[in-house]
């Protein structure tokens, strides 16, 4: 057998697992990566020439191959130490360095986010990626519903915050769905990769924009003439000058369409 396959690599870090009795956390969403084919995606997507961060090494399975597909440096942050020093054990490369931290609480400043997402801490990680204007291509794997959020479009039930800031912000392209079996233990939903492109740095008109939805998406069903009336004192000639439809509903509202509404609400001193 091949010591670089992936089937070797599985059953030496299983062999590794079990020796040492380390257990999985589900409260850190902990799986190994199983399948041949979550590796292979992810390394068809990278930029073997950027710097990169994966969140979240656990057991070190992806880490070994992403670091030797990888050309520049590969930095491996893992909350778990006991996964930590076992990622260390098992990858073994020379532009690879692995350390015990929380990613949320650490200043990004790679050009790529590679991640088999901790359910856990998708969002945060997205809004984190989204605002580290360093990272210029993020290539993750996410619950299937996560993706669905990002690719969706106004008007549709799964458009919302998460939608508006990667829209605003990233080319979005979705990847394959992987299946339950493809990670041990079993995670209860499915998995889908997806590859995120920067096209725009986020700057203060995008917080703006976050302000703006964090404050009117909760009433997403409603008319935005309403909503912004109640909330902002806007006039139904006001929102005509500069281009909204009193009667859309605030879910039907696209990205461009919340920016502009933004940008005039600071030009009034609200936001």
């Amino acid at each position: 057998m091949d010591p670089d396959s992936f089937r070797a690599v599985f059953k030496r870090v299983v062999e590794k697992v079990k020796s040492s009795r380390v257990k999985l956390r589900k409260s850190l969403s902990q799986h190994i990566t199983a399948s041949p084919r979550v590796v292979d995606w992810v390394l068809e997507s990278v930029d073997e020439s950027a710097v990169t961060l994966e969140v979240g090494s656990g057991t070190g399975i992806l880490t070994y191959f992403l670091c030797r597909a990888v050309k520049a440096p590969v930095l491996a942050v893992e909350i778990d130490s006991v996964f930590a020093d076992l990622s260390r054990e098992v990858v073994r490369c020379r532009n690879a360095v692995v350390l015990v931290g929380d990613v949320l609480d650490l200043e990004i400043t790679a050009h790529q986010v590679v991640s088999s997402v901790p359910y856990a801490i998708s969002g945060r990680l997205l809004s984190k990626i989204a605002r580290s204007n360093s990272v210029r291509r993020a290539v993750l794997i996410l619950q299937r519903e996560v993706v669905d959020r990002m690719l969706s479009s106004p008007g549709e039930d799964a458009y919302g915050r998460l939608s508006v800031l990667v829209r605003l912000l990233f080319d979005v392209t979705p990847g394959p769905l992987f299946h339950s079996t493809e990670f041990y233990p079993r995670p209860k939903v499915e998995s889908r990769g997806v590859v995120l492109v920067r096209k725009r740095m986020y700057d203060d008109e995008v917080a703006l924009v976050e302000e703006l939805t964090r404050a009117i998406f909760p009433f997403r069903r409603k008319i935005v003439g309403g909503v912004v009336e109640r909330l902002f004192k806007v006039s139904r000639e006001e929102l005509g000058r500069i281009g909204l439809n009193w009667s859309t509903r605030v879910y039907e509202l696209s990205e461009g369409e919340l920016l502009r509404l933004a940008v005039y609400l600071r030009s009034r001193g609200i936001l």
